[in-house]
């Protein structure tokens, strides 16, 4: 009875495999989900279990392995017995289309059997290591489809019946010990072999009559194991320390790989899906390790061969090449029982099966070493086992709004480039966004008007317009009112221009007559609630009910009727303030709490000694800020009011929530709230859009808004947007008061003066000398200053000409009021030979050349190709 534990993944059934020891037993993985109920099975994960499949005594069995025959409708094992003897079998009674079930193969003489192991190339060949024999050979390579039912009938039908089906097809290793033997998956009929000790063979079986053999000596030589994905590469054991080989180097490892602890290692196998992954287990041990082998192939070091020709160079590149490095960690599949015994799956990646001392079973993925990097087009890359290289698709990142994406689809759509501020807004596709360039388009629009003075913003908020009462501010005038409706019910409120200027900020205004289309409008909007608080807080409770009669939800029309019945009795408030908390929308709650909070009407109107507490209605977070703001502008005195706005102002600064911008507005409070929101989102585009378009210059020389800036700057020019990047500068140059610095100008030839007109200089009537042809005349051919003709073009030969209006860049820069591209100037630095631009670009088509005759500069090669 054998005293080991092993277990062994068939390579043509992927979902069976056997665990042997005192037994074999046979088992098929399935999904939990997918086994039947009533089903005792072995979970091996989370979601695999085991099922046993068969099981038999494995007595006196020394050695198992599987063979990798697809004909088999069930798993062939062959059985390495104590005497030498392999015997084939299958757990499972079941068809046998190879009739191979049941053959058994032995030597001249008994002794142990070490170790057998099956071809993956030719599955028909059984390679078998013995023990010592004086007189026999160690190794014993068998055809197991000699002598079988259907060799018998090929061999009678081809007359070939001298061949003796009982004897081996290859012998190797007289009067020698084999310890293990396995074949090459890579190299037909190479079989590797540890021998007596201290030898690692390489048998090459090809030619049976001259068998050739290669052989190293190390004392590190068992468990040896062909890497399944080269043919030149292979590892050993012993003791603590791991060997890698190279069969065309074998004199010596390529690399030895000592274990930290000295125990011994018991299983060492190569990963059969990912390239150059070796794995390894000590004696006792709770963790594989895991050697990344880091080779350098054979095309990268012809490659950098041939670009790096230097001594030195070619002498690191070989010893990288001839010595590779390795990387090395431990995982624990089993928790905190010892392994004794590992297998990794023939197909599944990175995939293997655990088995500890006690029996246990773990299905265990090895994770990779992942290395993720970014495209500058917003692709996301990584590599995945095996080597291979996976792209993340950019229908994926549409799908989860990854941020980078959402940006790039909008650039692509000019957003935040439009010239009025509100086109922006339907660009967004976010409501917040939408939102705030609505806002902007607003506050910018009440500057431009004259509603709003001297601000510091060009985009103002209601901090800006309402000044604190410590400040010197204002005092706001107290208007005692009836509700027209309802003459038994009284409110305060209060007034001045900057209240009324904070209420144009919230899209409300002061009066009736400035909220009833928004009352409408909201109504429209399919939000009935809010157009019926509006209309109750402009005091007019009959709109309001007659905007909750239409609605088309009856809950709302049952609200109506509460609020048709207002009441001074106690009974009325007391139930007014119990269901209110149960109404389910926030405008609904704050309509109920303003009209519990009214007074009834004294007989004498005067301001009340003791306001209403309010606090109910403001406390409601899900109606709108603007809302809420523009209430507490006509309902809370100057005090509250400030303090109000600074406290929201706060919050939400620190918050990060874009709708408080309509409190700080486009100024430095403004920036910190972008900064937090830019922290939680990500969207850098729409913070450096803003700042662009709506900060002044002082605000973008902060150096966070300039790292906004500079982000997003990078991203255009990584996403090849080009006129989107130009106009982003555009705007941001445009919101500068100082004027960019002429560098380059033309200079006439004669005076040595610039051909283009000072910045900033005042134009006159262009060319009033002229005769009136000339006059009409969109470019001029001389010089502004000495009326001296200037260069000629050196392919057609006309004189050169700026814009007739001047300007910074008539003529060297040509900008927006300037000559048209085809007409600027243009001239090689080496030569000073210059002409048309589109003359030029023409020219150089065709020719390298100079268009001067008698020039033999090469003009076009002092720039690259792509920027002619």
């Amino acid at each position: 009875m054998s005293s080991r534990l092993d277990i062994l993944w068939s390579p043509a059934h992927h979902d069976k495999f056997i665990v042997w020891g005192p037994d074999i037993t046979l088992y098929e993985v399935a999904r939990i989900k997918e086994i039947e109920k009533k089903t005792t099975f072995t979970p091996i994960s989370s979601t695999y279990g085991a099922t046993v499949v068969a099981s038999q005594s494995a007595s006196g069995v020394r050695c198992v392995d599987i063979s990798a025959e697809p004909e088999q409708p069930e798993p062939l094992l062959a059985l390495g017995y104590a005497s030498g003897r392999v015997s084939l079998t299958t757990l499972k009674q079941t068809y046998d289309p190879l009739g191979l079930v049941g053959r058994e193969f032995a030597p001249r003489y008994q002794r142990l059997c070490n170790s057998v192991s099956w071809s993956h190339m030719e599955t028909n060949m059984l390679a078998v290591a013995m023990e010592k024999h004086r007189s026999d050979h160690c190794i014993l390579v068998w055809d197991v489809n000699r002598g079988s039912a259907a060799a018998d009938e090929a061999l009678e039908s081809t007359s070939q019946g001298s061949v003796d089906p009982m004897r081996p097809l290859a012998e190797m290793g007289l009067s020698e010990t084999a310890h293990n033997v396995t074949w090459s998956n890579c190299s037909n009929r190479t079989l590797l072999a540890s021998m007596n000790l201290k030898y690692i063979k390489i048998f090459d079986l090809r030619d049976l009559s001259n068998k050739a053999v290669s052989m190293t000596a190390t004392r590190y030589c068992y468990g040896v194991c062909a890497d399944p994905n080269s043919s030149h590469q292979l590892a050993s054991r012993g003791e603590n320390v791991v060997c890698l080989w190279d069969t065309r180097h074998f004199d010596r490892p390529v690399l030895s790989l000592q274990h930290p602890r000295p125990l011994a290692v018991t299983h060492l196998q190569w990963c059969p899906t990912r390239r150059n992954l070796l794995l390894s287990l000590q004696r006792d041990s709770k963790s594989l390790r895991i050697h990344d082998i880091q080779q350098a192939s054979a095309e990268w070091k012809k490659n950098a061969l041939d670009v790096l020709t230097a001594t030195a160079v070619e002498a690191e590149v070989e010893e990288y090449s001839r010595r590779p490095s390795v990387l090395e960690r431990d995982v624990t599949p089993g928790g905190s029982q010892p392994l004794v015994a590992f297998c990794c799956h023939p197909a599944h990646e990175a995939r293997l099966l655990a088995l500890s001392a006690t029996g246990g079973l773990v299905d265990y993925t090895v994770c990779e070493r992942v290395a993720v990097s970014w495209g500058a087009g917003g692709g996301l890359a990584w590599s995945g086992g095996g080597g291979g290289l996976r792209v993340l698709n950019d229908d994926l990142c549409g799908v989860v709004k990854d941020i980078s994406h959402v940006m790039r689809r909008r650039a692509q759509t000019d957003y935040g480039l439009k010239q009025d501020l509100w086109q922006n807004a339907d660009l967004a596709d976010d409501d917040a966004l939408s939102a705030l360039w609505h806002f902007m388009a607003l506050s910018k629009s009440l500057v431009e008007d004259g509603c709003i003075r001297n601000s510091p913003w060009k985009h103002p908020g209601v901090l800006t317009v309402l000044r604190s009462p410590g400040d010197g501010g204002y005092r706001s005038e107290i208007v005692p009112s009836l509700l027209p409706d309802m003459p038994n019910r009284r409110v305060t409120l209060y007034r001045s221009a900057e209240r009324t200027r904070a209420l144009q900020l919230c899209g409300w205004g002061w009066g009736w007559e400035n909220a009833d289309a928004g009352v409408e409008r909201a109504e429209a909007e399919g939000t009935p609630c809010r157009a019926a608080a509006l209309a109750a807080f402009h005091l007019r409770l009959r709109t309001a009910l007659d905007v909750l009669a239409r609605a088309h939800e009856p809950q709302l029309r049952v609200v109506g009727l509460a609020l048709a019945g207002l009441s001074e009795e106690r009974l009325w408030r007391e139930a007014l303030a119990a269901g209110a908390s149960a109404l389910p929308d926030a405008y609904l709650r704050g309509l109920l709490h303003f009209l519990a909070a009214s007074a009834p009407a004294p007989p004498a109107l005067h301001a009340p000694s003791a306001p209403p507490d309010l606090s109910a209605v403001l406390d409601e977070t899900e109606m709108r800020l603007e809302d809420r703001v523009a209430f507490a502008c006509m309902f809370l005195s100057d005090g509250k009011l400030h303090e109000y706005v600074r406290h929201t102002a706060d919050a939400l600064v620190q918050r990060g929530d874009l709708s408080g911008v309509l409190l700080t507005g486009a100024g430095a409070e403004g920036a910190a709230l972008l900064q937090h929101w830019l922290d939680a989102s990500g969207d850098v585009q729409s913070a450096a859009l803003l700042a662009a378009r709506c900060f002044t210059p002082e605000l973008l020389a902060l150096p966070h808004v300039q790292h906004w800036l500079d982000s997003y700057r990078g991203l255009l020019d990584g996403w090849r947007l080009w006129w989107a990047r130009c106009a982003l500068d555009t705007w941001v140059c445009g919101g500068s008061a100082a004027a960019a610095v002429r560098h380059v100008c033309v200079a006439c030839t004669y005076c040595g003066k610039s051909v283009a007109a000072a910045a900033g200089a005042r134009p006159r009537p262009p060319l009033a000398r002229l005769p009136p042809p000339a006059a009409k005349m969109k470019q001029i051919s001389s010089c502004p200053n000495c009326r001296k003709p200037l260069p000629r073009c050196a392919v057609c030969s006309l004189h050169l000409g700026t814009g007739a209006g001047g300007g910074a860049g008539g003529a060297a820069g040509g900008g927006a009021g300037g000559a048209a591209f085809p007409r600027w100037f243009s001239w090689c630095v080496a030569c000073r030979h210059g002409g048309h631009a589109a003359h030029l670009m023409d020219w150089f088509k065709e020719h390298a050349e100079c268009p001067v005759s008698s020039c033999n500069c090469r003009c076009s090669t002092l720039d690259p190709p792509h920027r002619l």
